[in-house]
């Protein structure tokens, strides 16, 4: 039984890990693993109650890996395709956008995300070290990215 289960958890590893490196690699993997696992049961004549159970969990844990999978996903989907990459010449947009407030998204240390009208963008600082959440303000652009100052209560 003890080994049923090991296979289990690496199957579910394995199915999860597809999510963020595809190529069915690891779903044909993890699925083997899983039916393995449910067949070593099978072999080793455990009461179908236990089988049954077993098996329960197994779906749910099954639904659970791919629920918290997709959610990851999605997170951080939105975080990068709201992402406004072009160059910063080529984007009048963005110069409309010098002189705007937001918040710092991630750390800049000195590069990271910024928030502005729900809307993230690549921003750099001259300063050494901006903590994330605290408000910044667009001065100017460099490529694909903003140049942010931290407002220290302005």
């Amino acid at each position: 039984m003890f080994i049923a289960i090991i296979l289990s958890l690496m199957g579910l590893l394995l199915i999860y890990l597809e999510f963020f490196l595809p190529g069915s690699i690891f779903a044909i993997g993890g699925s083997v693993l899983l039916i393995t696992s449910l067949f070593l049961l099978i072999v080793e004549k455990i009461k179908i109650l236990y089988f049954g159970f077993f098996l329960s969990i197994l779906i749910l844990a099954i639904f659970l890996v791919i629920k918290i999978a997709l959610r990851k996903i999605k997170t951080n989907k939105d975080i990068f395709l709201n992402s406004d990459q072009e160059g910063f010449r080529a984007s009048i947009l963005k110069k409309d956008l010098i002189g705007k407030y937001g918040i710092a998204f991630t750390d800049l240390g000195p590069s990271g995300k910024i928030l502005i009208n729900d809307k993230y963008y690549f921003a750099i600082t001259k300063e050494n070290y901006i903590v994330k959440g605290k408000k910044i303000k667009i001065i100017d652009g460099q490529g694909s990215n903003f140049i942010v100052k931290e407002l220290h209560g302005e």
